[in-house]
């Protein structure tokens, strides 16, 4: 393990359970201009980012 990894480890904090939840969503490949979209209303819609970003190569909806 590299110094720049020790010191990465050490200092993240652990993480709680929204933490894991979030992180288990973005691991199943969920978007995260859409956790962004679902977690900040006032935020742009989730239509807008698609429209800009076009669809994902994978539809990662229909795992």
């Amino acid at each position: 393990m590299s110094t720049n990894q020790k010191t990465a480890n050490a200092s993240a904090a652990p993480l709680d359970e929204n933490d894991e939840r979030v992180m288990h969503m973005l691991h199943d490949h969920v978007p995260l201009a859409l956790l962004c979209d679902l977690t900040t209303p006032e935020g742009p819609e989730s239509a807008e980012i698609l429209a800009e970003e076009g669809q994902p190569a994978q539809a990662w909806w229909r795992q």
